[in-house]
């Protein structure tokens, strides 16, 4: 059973923005502290025996560090390889965020022992996170946890 749900009214930060210089003119902010979630599976289609090719969803719940919920994220993943140990995939990523949505694209191993990890590329987003780039740090501790940590690079001039 999903535990998917809207949210509304989260303040959870917003992308780096531009500041103002004395003359007016803006200037582009430093990037901002990245920004750590925690999150939990809710839903998996991946099959035990995946084939190569096979399409998937993983939805998820996130949280902050304090463990407040403050969005939700869905993956939409494709097994891009198989091997004698589990496959690999290839996934896209969005994080429904209060102020926006945050997308991202990663290639992992579904193998191994825990913890495992991964490096995401920020590809954009909407709304507070409309112009981002970057990069997210991925780390599984276990089978149903997903650590997050959501670099944003500075927007350009």
């Amino acid at each position: 059973m999903s535990t998917r749900r809207q949210l509304g009214g989260l303040a959870l930060g917003t992308a780096a923005g531009l500041t103002l210089a004395a003359s007016g003119a803006p200037m582009p902010a430093a990037a901002q502290d990245p920004l750590s979630l925690v999150a939990r599976r809710t839903e998996l289609t991946l099959p035990d025996l995946p084939a190569l090719g096979l399409p998937y969803v993983c939805l998820l719940d996130l949280f902050d560090q304090a463990g407040t919920q403050v969005g939700t994220a869905t993956a939409g993943a494709m097994v891009v390889g198989v091997t004698l140990e589990g496959p690999v995939v290839l996934a896209s990523v969005v994080l429904h965020l209060a102020d926006g949505e945050i997308h991202y694209q990663r290639t992992m191993e579904r193998f191994g022992a825990f913890p495992r990890a991964a490096v995401g590329a920020v590809t954009g987003g909407t709304a507070a996170y409309r112009d981002a780039t970057g990069e997210v740090a991925i780390s599984w501790p276990d089978e149903d946890q997903v650590d997050l940590v959501v670099g944003l690079a500075a927007p350009a001039c």
